[in-house]
């Protein structure tokens, strides 16, 4: 019976008509969060926080293409030993284009694009920074409340070994309006 029941709620949560989101074009201002997952960086960075960005247009069915901007900051690990003097960061700046259905107030954001990886190493002699730029893919899962969004992604940026794969939390502000 259990099952049943855990079935139909399922079943016509999936499939009934939504009733939510009216799409619009919004641009939203948030803060990230985020954990590194492979162990190449993982060691030296293993958390990261920034700012991000989003434009929202409207389009048909509850949905919205949506481009979006981070700057993401890894500061070095404290446990990891370096010379006196030195200091090494990690910046990523994801640039993506995505498409955004919402289900009531729940929504899902596949997303593709570039991500600027910079690599800043500082010491005694002067700074050097090793730049590339890599493609890029995330999906996002969230919640939308009011003028407040909170969701959860998974990005992935670069070739295995040395992608640089995260799982990252955002808190986001919506300002609405059909000019933006």
């Amino acid at each position: 019976m259990i099952k049943r029941v855990l079935f139909v709620i399922l079943f016509s949560g999936l499939f009934a008509p939504t009733f939510a989101q009216n799409t619009n074009n919004q641009f939203k201002v948030g803060f990230d969060a985020v954990a590194v997952l492979n162990e190449y960086y993982k060691t030296q960075f293993p958390a990261g926080f920034g700012l991000s960005f989003k434009g929202l247009m409207a389009m048909p069915n509850e949905a919205q293409l949506t481009f979006s901007g981070n700057y993401l900051y890894f500061p070095l690990n404290s446990n990891y030993i370096i010379p006196k003097g030195e200091n090494i960061s990690l910046h990523q700046i994801p640039v993506f284009i995505g498409y955004r259905v919402y289900r009531q107030s729940f929504f899902f954001e596949p997303q593709i694009g570039a991500s600027f990886l910079i690599n800043r190493n500082k010491n005694i002699v002067g700074t050097n920074s090793s730049k590339n730029i890599q493609f890029g893919f995330s999906a996002e899962i969230g919640y939308v409340f009011n003028q407040l969004e909170l969701s959860l992604r998974y990005q992935q940026s670069g070739a295995a070994p040395y992608q640089m794969a995260i799982l990252g939390a955002r808190v986001a502000y919506t300002i609405t309006g059909a000019n933006y």
